[in-house]
């Protein structure tokens, strides 16, 4: 066991072996035994539910299509349009948000394998379903190599369905995650408690980190329990939308911690973004599921967007905050 610290500095112990994990793992074919670990914790863990080579075969592709490319892509941490940015080791540290939207002119083998066969793969697909009482609807999606850490916090406070608490999200391991690497961390029991609705006083454009302090606050005064479960390669941790969790900081210089997450909502319910504004979205069907593609750069449009996005940063982002920044205050009023 290792004694590491999330982000803003609560200690959590990381678990080397199986051994010392106390998180339960499921096969994949144990559906009302997920679907129950899951009602009561706020997240469960399906032991090999994405088959090794498929992880083998995206990671390959990430290799050499994404890592190569030189241009902007929307990025998770920010959602801003950034080049990459890369350590020593090679590993790309900035995630890549929405892999179903990427570029398909230089990233297109790359953009329909991650989609095609693990945001809509047939087994996650199920759990999901199990989770949701739907079909699901992908919303939102992101990869990630190299790791620098993402604070605590809930995700309804930055997208969820309209049934407010009822997304639900995966992380997958597309190698074997060793413990200094970045391990993704929760809170069981979590989900039982909205900590913060997005509003004018924690605002996501000038309030951010008073955000993240109400949910580090609210760890401490309930004393909720920190776990960073040990993932393998095609194990996959689901995670309701009130479930508090985030990654911790790498560690290891040696070891990256490829992953992809998927954030799903029913089928039936319409996106809502920053608590503040319901969409309903455009989707197309692939493997029989409904995927949303946020600024899908197949579209011209898109990438006349991502051109003015990059080449004038500050004039578009100043206008993009201040857009947040009239929604949350016409909520408060």
């Amino acid at each position: 066991m290792i004694e590491l610290q999330t982000p803003r500095g609560l200690p959590v112990a990381v678990p080397e072996t199986l051994g010392e994990d106390v998180s339960p793992r499921f096969a994949p074919d144990q559906a009302a035994a997920i679907r129950a670990y899951y009602d009561e914790n706020g997240y469960v863990i399906v032991k090999g539910l994405i088959e090794p080579a498929t992880c083998d075969a995206v990671r390959a592709l990430w290799d050499s299509e994404v890592k190569p490319y030189k241009g902007f892509m929307y990025r998770q941490a920010t959602a801003k349009a950034e080049r990459h940015v890369v350590n020593e080791n090679g590993w790309v540290m900035n995630p890549v948000l929405n892999l179903q939207s990427v570029d398909p002119r230089g990233l297109g083998r790359f953009r329909d394998a991650a989609t095609q066969r693990v945001l809509t793969h047939p087994g996650l697909v199920r759990v999901f379903s199990a989770l949701l009482g739907d079909s699901p609807k992908l919303v939102q999606s992101m990869y990630f190599e190299g790791n620098s850490a993402t604070w605590e916090h809930q995700d309804s406070y930055y997208l969820d369905s309209v049934n407010v608490g009822t997304m639900a999200a995966a992380w997958v391991a597309m190698e074997d995650i060793h413990a200094r690497a970045g391990r993704f961390f929760i809170c069981p029991r979590s989900h039982k408690l909205q900590v913060a609705e997005h509003g004018f006083a924690n605002n996501i454009a000038d309030n951010h980190e008073e955000y993240i302090q109400s949910v580090v606050r609210k760890i401490r005064e309930l004393g909720y329990e920190i776990r960073a479960p040990k993932l393998d390669k095609g194990d996959v941790l689901f995670w309701n939308a009130w479930t508090i969790h985030g990654s911790l900081d790498s560690q290891d210089a040696e070891h990256s911690r490829s992953s992809i997450t998927a954030h799903m909502i029913a089928a039936r319910d319409n996106f809502l973004q920053l608590q503040m504004r319901e969409h309903v979205l455009p989707t197309t069907e692939v493997n029989g599921v409904q995927v949303f593609r946020p600024k899908d750069l197949s579209s011209g449009a898109n990438r006349s967007i991502l051109w003015v996005e990059s080449t004038f940063p500050k004039a578009f982002y100043a206008v993009k905050r201040a857009a947040v920044r009239s929604v949350a205050k016409r909520k408060k009023a």
